[in-house]
């Protein structure tokens, strides 16, 4: 192979390689934003819920669910 072709193809490689080893880097750090701001939903929700206890069956199944999602995530706890 010519040193030409050879250097069109390193650099073709090495492009690709940094190009998508920046949109995983770009990707996982979105998602751990995501991640945050929903928890941050969860816990507020789950706080507001824990403040004044539910008084009907409908509202102590959502104050388990909320609880239970906050849990599930791995949102800090009070």
């Amino acid at each position: 192979m010519k040193r030409r072709g050879w250097y069109w193809w390193a650099a073709l490689l090495l492009s690709s390689l940094t190009t998508g080893t920046a949109a995983v880097a770009i990707s996982l750090h979105s998602q751990a934003e995501s991640e945050r701001k929903f928890c941050e939903i969860v816990i507020s929700q789950d706080d507001a819920w824990s403040e004044s206890t539910p008084t009907t069956a409908t509202g102590r199944r959502v104050a388990e669910a909320v609880a239970k999602l906050r849990r599930d995530l791995g949102c800090p706890a009070r």
